[in-house]
């Protein structure tokens, strides 16, 4: 294996005598940081990428945010111990990833911590993982109620992604796998979420040009606004065979603890099974369990 990060740059290249005191000093710092490894590479080219400048660089960021994941804030000069580097080198590094947002100057003259981007990216995961925790169990209990297919659907632009997919009994269709995506006009989760959009965002979808091969194509305008206006108004969305002939389905929208728009949940299944003689009871399972995933994940309104 080859791992980088080890030798140092400071005293003209000189590594740090395992009895200096900065050696333990380093070593407090770095805790139990991880080490950036990289996989053993073939023999021919191994010379090559040891000295890769564009690996070491990664593999510096990398103990730069974990010593900053340990010691919450930490000063450049202590920084300058962890990666083995001249304290000036390590400024420039530090400035760079102050410029976009990875880390942030701390209160005390020359320390660091962890940047708002990096804490925003970690939140959006975050409430991605508590999105599908919280929802899991009503997919679970709608498969049961009405033998569907069950999803939860997140918006990515213009598009609704897939992210859970628990298969229903009478029809395995092959929309929305788990992964795959859909443009938010079509379908009923998509356009769950696109009807609870904010008006601007929801007129910047409805003027994209988001298609990809095998998109079903945008109805008309006019059209879709009334009907985005009329999922709106019952809190529900209806897909008829507009994505996959014969197949049907509902979709309902799902709030965070803001009462932001998050998520939207469906079934899918025969159009006789989602809209024939069980379509009123369909619905208001679909939209109790809506109400269930967004209680759970705190907004009041949908406890009510």
């Amino acid at each position: 294996m080859i791992i980088f990060g080890r030798g140092s740059l400071e005293n003209g290249g000189e590594d740090i005598a395992p009895d200096d005191p900065r050696s333990d000093r380093r070593r407090a710092l770095a805790g139990n940081a991880r080490t950036t490894v990289v996989p053993e590479i073939m023999e021919g080219e191994r010379d090559a990428e040891a000295g890769s400048p564009g690996l070491e660089l990664i593999a510096k960021v990398d103990s730069v945010i974990t010593a900053l994941e340990r010691h919450s804030e930490i000063s450049a000069a202590d920084l300058a111990i962890v990666l083995d580097e001249p304290l000036s080198s390590t400024y420039r590094m530090l400035q760079s990833l102050t410029a976009i947002g990875w880390i942030d100057r701390g209160p005390r003259r020359g320390s660091y911590r962890l940047g708002l981007r990096l804490m925003t990216i970690g939140g959006l995961i975050e409430d991605s993982i508590d999105i599908r925790e919280s929802a899991l169990p009503y997919l679970r209990s709608l498969l049961h109620d009405v033998g569907a297919t069950s999803f939860l659907c997140l918006r990515r632009d213009a598009r609704a992604v897939c992210v859970e997919r628990l298969e229903g009994q009478s029809v395995r269709s092959l929309a929305m796998r788990l992964g795959g995506s859909l443009p938010l006009y079509a379908g009923a989760a998509p356009r769950a979420l696109l009807a609870f959009l904010p008006a601007s965002e929801q007129r910047a979808v409805l003027r994209s040009n988001h298609r990809l091969p095998g998109d079903p194509a945008q109805p008309d305008l006019a059209d879709l606004e009334k009907d985005l206006a009329v999922v709106k108004k019952q809190g529900y969305a209806v897909s008829d065979g507009d994505v996959t002939p014969g197949v049907a389905a509902l979709g309902a929208p799902v709030f965070n603890h803001r009462h932001e728009l998050v998520a939207a949940i469906s079934i899918s299944g025969l159009r006789a099974q989602i809209l024939g003689a069980q379509r009123r009871r369909n619905v208001r399972l679909i939209v109790a369990a809506a109400r269930g995933v967004s209680a759970a994940l705190g907004d009041d309104a949908g406890a009510r």
